[in-house]
This record gives C-alpha cells, sequence and structure tokens, in this order.
C-alpha cells in the first residue's frame, strides 16, 4: 500500500461516517480495502472511481468541502484517528469489522418511495433497500453506526 492509498483511506473514511466515531471510519476503511483486493485494485483507486464514495466524487454533495479543521478539537481528533487507522491498514493490522463487506448504506438517506425495494434485517427491522442494487446478488454482514454492509 502507498502513502497515496494510506492518505485517500484516511479522508474517505473521515468524510464519510467520522459520525460514527472509530468504528464507523474503520467500516468504511474495511470496505474499501475488501474492494480493492476483491477488485484487485487498491485503495486509491477505489476512493477515486466516480459515484462510488459520494464525499469524494459526487458533485452536490455536502461533504466535498468539508476537509479536517485543525481549529476544531473533536473534527481534528476525529482526522487524528482516521490517520491511525489508514496505517494500521497500511501494515495489515486493521481489524474487518464488516465481515468481508464490498458495499454499505445508511437507510436514513433513503427517502421513502414506494419505487424502493425493501430489506430485513435479521432483528426484523425493513429498512429501505437501493434502487439500482441488485437485493440477490448480495449478502447482509452486519450493521455499523447507522450504516447496513453487504458483501457482493
Amino acid at each position: 500500500m502507498t502513502i497515496q492509498d494510506q492518505v485517500f483511506l484516511a479522508i474517505v473514511g473521515w468524510k464519510e461516517n467520522r459520525g460514527g466515531g472509530v468504528a464507523g471510519t474503520e467500516s468504511v476503511m474495511n470496505v474499501i480495502i475488501n474492494r480493492a483486493k476483491t477488485r484487485n485494485t487498491d485503495p486509491y483507486t477505489e476512493c477515486v472511481k466516480p459515484l462510488q464514495f459520494s464525499s469524494l466524487t459526487a458533485a452536490g454533495d455536502p461533504e466535498l468541502i468539508e476537509w479536517p479543521n485543525r481549529n476544531n478539537s473533536a473534527d481534528w481528533q476525529a482526522w487524528q484517528e482516521a490517520l491511525n487507522l489508514a496505517s494500521q491498514a497500511t501494515v495489515g493490522t486493521l481489524e474487518d469489522t464488516t465481515g468481508g463487506a464490498t458495499l454499505y448504506y445508511a437507510p436514513a438517506t433513503i427517502a421513502k418511495d414506494p419505487q424502493h425495494q425493501n430489506f430485513r434485517l435479521p432483528d426484523g427491522t425493513v429498512i429501505p433497500f437501493p434502487r439500482d442494487w441488485n437485493l440477490q446478488a448480495v449478502t447482509y454482514t452486519c450493521t455499523i453506526e447507522s450504516q447496513v454492509f453487504f458483501r457482493e
């Protein structure tokens, strides 16, 4: 893994789920690493693919303008934690807490729409499922910090 991979793991992990603390940031990094392994690429390539991580590549996403702010202690601490997790990933010691997930989303971000298919979590909770995903092609692995994870 290169320094470029490490920096992009940190920034995408930080942007995508810093509200989820260390567990949220780590889970995003796990997905990036799992995608890179599955697709025989690298973390940088996975991070910059168009519309894969909206906080980095989707026009209009409010996270595009967000960057770590040294003057905001909580923000800066989250960034330092993201750098630490990315460093662990670089040396191969970052635990995969997602069960090999290559996809994730936050159900709360999907507007109620009768066109959406639904997914039933193991606890029985029914959540909206992304319209452009194939429900039959994925396996649920876990929920971490309000995000649901799937393996292709």
